[in-house]
């Protein structure tokens, strides 16, 4: 059936593949520039069937924040996985054995007790998992501060066969939002020089470290030309928001959430989706081509727009930016991928609303 958007039912989150091609490919061309590897990130996404749309596009490395994303992933075909995040449990490490037989696998750590963890693993033929040493470059999450604590995590994970040291961790999440484009860039370049000299520190030392890997959609073009960056890890970029698109405005909006107009009144109207549908956790949601349109407030089910539009109607239809691209996928169960105004598919969002 030849379907368009005016067909479906609303609230629904809806993605523009026609942006998610033009933002995949700008990206792409950004990283074959500055010669450095392009991993992306799931955590943004969630949607198994965007997974296999990008890969069908030659995307081959992702990577994910939560053990449920990875299996998700796997399941989709996904062979080259990096899961950068520490897993600490028996029950998550029962599930990682179980991914280990069908993909290539790497972690974080930064503390002695999550390498204890993983050389309990049973040994998968040949296959080695990869470790990453997640270094701090200013998040104050997780992290090591220093070339020693890196040293002696280098030395523990060398100990067991099954495990192999791959690189360094160096996400800059703390920055994704900071609008001091210069400012931005400094702090991104100092978190930088921290990690590199934890990797100089290892590799004197005689461990390889063939990976540095780290920046995401608003820092990715101030890492990629730094010597010994090796690989950037965006992720929200193909899908935006109004907060990433003020910052990096080259990439387009492919996320939107189709609304019906509920109620009118002079001078406003109300939306059928609200905070249950429409993440605002980084920035006000905005309506798509209707920038004189503000938003007043957001309750669970409503959102209620001042206007100076006499002709809107009970019935018309909006399209939502929303503030968080991530937390907004989160929310939904289903998305649409359209392209100019028709429906290409329904893809489940399989890893939202889990949070293991």
């Amino acid at each position: 059936m030849n379907r368009t958007i005016d067909d479906l039912d609303t609230p629904q989150l809806l993605l523009d593949l026609d942006r998610v091609d033009a933002n995949l490919a700008k990206m792409r061309d950004g990283a074959d520039r500055y010669r450095v590897a392009l991993r992306v990130h799931f955590k943004s996404l969630k949607c198994s069937g965007l997974a296999r749309y990008l890969m069908e596009r030659g995307v081959d490395r992702f990577l994910c924040a939560k053990l449920n994303e990875a299996e998700v992933l796997v399941a989709a075909g996904v062979k080259d996985l990096f899961i950068a995040n520490q897993l600490v449990g028996s029950a998550k490490m029962d599930r990682l054995a179980q991914l280990m037989d069908k993909a290539t696998l790497a972690v974080c750590v930064d503390a002695p007790e999550h390498v204890a963890l993983l050389s309990r693993l049973p040994a998968h033929g040949t296959r080695r998992l990869g470790v990453f040493i997640e270094v701090n470059v200013g998040m104050d999450r997780c992290g090591v501060e220093t070339p020693e604590e890196a040293l002696k995590l280098a030395g523990q994970i060398a100990k067991y066969p099954h495990l192999e040291l791959q690189g360094i961790q160096a996400y800059d999440g703390h920055l994704q939002g900071q609008e001091d484009t210069p400012e931005r860039a400094r702090r991104c370049r100092e978190g930088l020089v921290k990690a590199l000299a934890i990797r100089r520190a290892l590799e004197g030392a005689g461990f390889t470290v063939p990976t540095v890997t780290g920046a995401g959609t608003s820092t990715w073009e101030t890492a990629a030309p730094v010597d010994g960056i090796t690989e950037i890890q965006p992720g929200s970029f193909l899908l935006m928001d109004g907060s990433y698109h003020r910052l990096r405005p080259e990439f387009g909006v492919s996320l939107t959430i189709l609304a019906t107009v509920i109620s009118v009144r002079p001078g406003r109207y109300v939306l059928d989706v609200g905070s249950k549908g429409v993440s605002q956790d980084f920035a006000r949601s905005t309506l798509k081509d209707r920038p004189l349109d503000q938003v007043l407030k957001v309750n669970e089910e409503h959102t209620i727009v001042e206007t100076k539009d006499s002709e809107v109607k009970i019935g018309d239809r909006m399209e939502i930016i929303s503030g968080h691209c991530c937390a907004t996928m989160n929310l939904h169960r289903t998305a649409v991928a359209i392209r100019k105004h028709r429906v290409e598919a329904h893809w489940p969002i399989d890893a939202s609303g889990r949070y293991d």
